[in-house]
C-alpha cells in the first residue's frame, strides 16, 4: 500500500476447523506476510509446534491457496486439517 510504514500491520480473519478448536480469530501480521507466516503464527498460538499445521489446508473464498500467497488486509481465511478415514 503506497505510503504505508514498513512496519505497518495487516489484520486477517481466520476461521478454524473443529479439530483446531473451532472458532474465529483476528491475526495481526506485518505487511508483506504470506500464508506461511500466518500458519506459523497460528501453530504457535494453538500450541502445536513448528510442524503442527504442516498438513493444514488454507482457503480464501473457497479456493485453496499456496503458502507463498501474500495476505491482504481484512481478508478471511479458513484453516482446515485433512481428514483421513475409510
Amino acid at each position: 500500500m503506497p505510503g504505508a510504514a514498513p512496519d505497518a500491520e495487516l489484520t486477517v480473519h481466520v476461521r478454524l476447523a473443529a479439530r483446531l478448536g473451532a472458532g474465529r480469530r483476528a491475526v495481526a501480521l506485518p505487511r508483506g506476510a504470506t500464508v506461511a507466516d500466518l500458519v506459523d503464527v497460528l501453530a504457535g498460538d494453538l500450541g502445536l509446534g513448528a510442524e503442527g499445521l504442516a498438513a493444514a489446508v488454507v482457503a480464501v473464498q473457497g479456493d485453496v491457496v499456496g503458502r507463498d500467497r501474500p495476505l491482504r488486509d481484512g481478508e478471511t481465511l479458513a484453516v482446515v486439517l485433512p481428514v483421513a478415514g475409510g
